[in-house]
């Protein structure tokens, strides 16, 4: 090598580090929209991740330096589930580094230079709820757009309502393929530049089309997804709004290009679906694999963090575990039959990105559990998995366990409470039954019911039959705290620490066990 080579070598080698420095720790231009505002909050949420990465490697080398082999069938186990809770933690991570967000009105763009069609897929909804979102949707200000009510329950009354409102009304004769064979029907008969796709519950507000309209004047913008909002019961007791998702997650996504369409809200360029074959049918719902079909074909996807819909959610325990499982299958049938690894027209993190939400729902389903069932073990059989003295134990966990806490109030600007967590956690069962119905439906889609738009009195035994693994492991972490009080007395660390995992475990599950049993509680609507 020529000193001119080594020269350019070493500049090159400067420019790539200090590339990689402005991306780390935010320095360098703000071009972005919300860039400067962020950028102080950005280096806290970095230099805290660092600090929890360090810790959490820590914990996890130390503890498998100092494992009791001979309680092996408890070991490997935790093993597993520390690896993949951290794996998990990773991902996330990612995900939180650099969001990204748009300005409301989204890029300028000529008054009416588009057509849309306004898909509203329809199943046996009441028509008090659909005759709402109808009427909305043609009171959106945006003049060029065609209203199209595709209905697949067969719905007299609806069909004069439609056509006494103005809406086009859309029945075929075969229902196959779900809803998204009821949209692609339509899609094969219309002729609009843009599709808006709205459910039968949710009512738009006018300015909908004119504020994310704009995207589409970049060529390659495929989708462009909205926020979603519900009508809700005080404190959203189920989680419902979905703070963390819309808020954090989707900006996060977004910046990775890999933001997905949420079936409802989202907006598809005409060509953009012609090029994958229209709504993609293989799984229950449309949304997740066609936005990830659009992505391999390397069309771009917006996320505009704005709701311009709001609509109905679940507001008791059998309605809400149906929904969730069904979104949990959809997200483990391609993970485990069309992994986006094997995609080959997605970059590496948009992979990462699809990858992250059927690895999320294994990490909840299979290996959650173990944690709540550890100290249940340890307090009856007085085993402990460290060699090393509790105290130890304690020093080590305590860091990792802060940093994560901190880390995820700040990272996620105090939307990732506590609720948050007793939500996902509460959906253990379901999503490990839907591991299963995911394992084993490779080529045929499970059966399922369209969620309901209205609340269900649901039976005494049926919300009962939701919460059995609950209750039995908070049955068993309350025996076993009496248990180990009782007979174990010259441990204190080891009683001490069993116990608070028990406490912990008894606190997460017990606000599902409480909502499921007691849904009056819900009653209250602010």
């Amino acid at each position: 090598m020529n000193k001119n080579d080594e020269n350019t070598s070493k500049i090159g080698f400067m420019k790539n580090a200090e590339e990689f420095i402005d991306r780390v720790f935010e320095h360098g231009p703000m071009r972005r929209f919300r860039d400067s505002e962020m950028k102080k909050e950005r280096i806290k949420e970095h230099l805290l991740s660092i600090a929890l990465f360090v810790t959490a490697v820590n914990y996890i080398v130390w503890t498998i330096l100092n494992i009791r082999w001979e309680y092996w069938y408890v070991a490997v186990p935790f093993i597993f589930a520390e690896t993949a809770f951290f794996l998990l933690l990773l991902m996330w991570v990612d995900i939180l580094w650099k969001k990204r967000y748009h300005r409301r009105t989204g890029p300028p763009v000529t008054k009416e230079a588009y057509s849309v069609d306004v898909f509203i897929p329809v199943c046996r909804e009441p028509l008090e709820i659909v005759s709402r979102t109808v009427l909305a949707a043609l009171g959106i200000a945006y003049q060029n757009k065609t209203v199209y009510v595709l209905d697949d329950g067969d719905d007299a009354l609806l069909k004069e309502f439609c056509e006494s409102s103005g809406a086009n009304y859309i029945k075929r004769s075969a229902h196959v393929n779900r809803k998204a064979g009821n949209l692609n029907f339509e899609l094969g008969r219309s002729h609009g530049d843009m599709i808006l796709t709205i459910d039968a519950d949710q009512v738009a507000r006018p300015e909908m089309i004119d504020e994310i309209i704009g995207y589409f004047s970049i060529s390659k913008v495929g989708l462009v997804q909205t926020k979603q909002s519900y009508i809700l019961p005080k404190d959203d007791p189920w989680g419902n709004s979905d703070e963390v998702f819309y808020d954090e997650m989707m900006p996060g996504k977004d910046q990775d290009n890999a933001a997905i369409s949420c079936g409802n809200g989202a907006m598809y360029r005409r060509k953009a679906l012609e090029d994958i074959g229209g709504f993609s049918t293989w799984n229950l719902v449309e949304d997740v694999q066609t936005s990830m079909e659009l992505h391999d074909r390397g069309w771009t996807s917006v996320y505009h963090h704005e709701a311009y819909t709001e609509g109905i959610a679940p507001v008791e325990v059998v309605s809400q575990v149906k929904q969730r499982w069904q979104w949990s299958v959809d997200s483990l049938r391609m993970f485990f039959w069309d992994n986006p690894f094997f995609r080959k027209g997605l970059t590496f993190r948009q992979k990462v990105q699809y990858f992250h939400f059927g690895f999320n729902y294994i990490v909840f389903g299979v290996f959650l559990p173990i944690f709540f069932l550890i100290p249940i073990w340890a307090l009856f059989s007085h085993g402990f998995m460290i060699q090393e003295p509790l105290w130890k134990y304690a020093l080590i966990r305590a860091p990792y366990f802060t940093f994560y806490v901190i880390f995820n109030v700040m990272a996620t600007e105090h939307t990732h409470k506590f609720k948050i967590f007793q939500v996902q956690a509460g959906l253990f069962a379901a999503y490990f039954d839907a591991i299963l119905t995911a394992l084993f439906n490779r080529r045929r889609i499970p059966q399922y019911k369209v969620t309901e738009k209205v609340a269900l009195q649901t039976g005494f035994m049926s919300r009962l039959f939701m919460c059995l693994p609950h209750l039995l492991i908070t049955i068993l972490s309350v025996v076993a705290i009496a248990y180990g009080f009782v007979t174990i007395q010259d441990n204190a660390w080891f009683l001490m620490i069993n116990i608070f995992w028990a406490v912990w475990t008894i606190t997460v599950l017990g606000r599902f066990i409480i909502l499921s049993l007691y849904p009056r509680l819900l009653v209250r609507w602010t």
